[in-house]
């Protein structure tokens, strides 16, 4: 079949990240795959015979932009729509009905954000949650009814075979203006605390974003002062998952903490919203559920935080061996084959159900 996936942009997240990784293994399956997005660093990753289209997408562009998609539907003979983030999806829905094609949307964040006009929830054909928190008590989720399905974000996996230094922690997200707010309170207020006890700390950022150079700035700071480097924010890293593999321990939810732990690496919760603790066998229902967002839980605490990290500096190896059991829950629960799979079963009976072509 013939997949058109819309994105507002193709940077560093998990939404295009997960983007990449379904283009990849639809046009693995042997599907006929478009990318319309703004460029960004994600393109050089796709695979060579996915075609990917430049748009930059604006509100105040948006009859232009549907016009443009409308004609490239047409012009490519596209079977399906699959659109991600609050503007793509609009946009996907709007030209879906007006070609008469099917549309599917994932949404990845807020649900009254990525659905927040009516046209895209009631012109979608089917809506596809990556996380329960967004289900339960929701008025949107209730609203499209049978039309909702849950699918999480997959990861590919490999064997963990790196050498690892357990004194290295890594924080992986987008770099915006709430999620910096959370890294410089760990480098100017929780890392020196720990730094007392635990002086070969080592503190790795990787993301991108237009936070990043006050981050550094603190980083620096912290470096000086110490008279060694203890901070490196990396920016955006083409390929996470070599250091990833290296580290000791993630702090990150979503897409993030699904691989980590798929690599065997133990992982804190953490964003600028919400701050839980290690994901363990006893919680890991929890947090699967939730894409390893600790719902419910308040934002990030200085003291418990610096708490957590002594706790786990402390006894490197009981977090490593809780690690290595909750690993093969994730390969299980989060196989990209299997949520690939179960995509493409969802884009076929809408095809059919629309009297469209396979």
């Amino acid at each position: 079949m013939k997949i058109l996936l819309l994105v507002p942009g193709f940077n560093f997240g998990g939404a295009e990240n997960h983007v990449r990784d379904l283009a990849n293994s639809m046009d693995d399956a042997g599907n006929d795959v478009f990318v319309i997005s703004k460029p960004g660093l994600q393109k050089n990753r796709l695979n060579s015979s996915v075609r990917f289209v430049s748009l930059k997408m604006k509100d105040i562009f948006l009859p232009f932009h549907l016009i443009y998609i409308c004609f490239f539907i047409k012009r490519n003979r596209i079977d399906i729509i699959h659109a991600h983030k609050r503007l793509a999806i609009f946009l996907g829905c709007v030209a879906g009905k007006l070609m008469r094609i099917p549309v599917v949307v994932t949404v990845h964040g807020n649900p009254h954000y990525d659905l927040r006009t009516r046209i895209s929830g009631k012109w979608a054909d089917r809506v596809i949650f990556v996380s329960k928190r967004h289900l339960d008590g929701n008025g949107i989720y209730k609203r499209l009814g049978n039309k909702s399905a849950f699918i999480q974000n997959g990861v590919k996996w490999f064997e963990n075979d790196s050498e690892r230094d357990l004194n290295s922690m890594t924080y992986i997200s987008r770099i915006d203006s709430r999620h910096a707010e959370v890294i410089i309170m760990l480098v100017k207020e929780v890392l020196p605390r720990v730094l007392r006890d635990f002086p070969a700390i080592k503190f790795n950022v990787i993301g991108d974003g237009k936070s990043l150079e006050n981050i550094r700035k603190e980083a620096d700071a912290l470096n000086i002062s110490n008279n060694m480097e203890i901070c490196v924010v990396h920016g955006y890293v083409p390929e996470v998952e070599p250091m990833i593999r290296r580290s000791g321990l993630v702090l990150g939810v979503g897409r993030a903490a699904i691989y980590s732990l798929a690599l065997g690496i133990p992982v804190i919760s953490i964003n600028q919203q919400h701050m839980g603790g290690f994901v363990s066998e006893e919680n890991y229902m929890f947090y699967q559920e939730n894409n390893f967002v600790a719902k419910n839980f308040k934002g990030p605490d200085t003291d418990l935080l610096a708490g957590m990290l002594r706790e786990y500096l402390a006894d490197t190896g009981r977090f490593q061996k809780e690690a290595a059991i909750l690993q093969n829950y994730v390969r299980t629960d989060f196989s990209l084959e299997t949520m690939t799979i179960r995509i493409l079963e969802i884009y076929d009976s809408l095809i059919r159900a629309s009297g469209g072509k396979n």
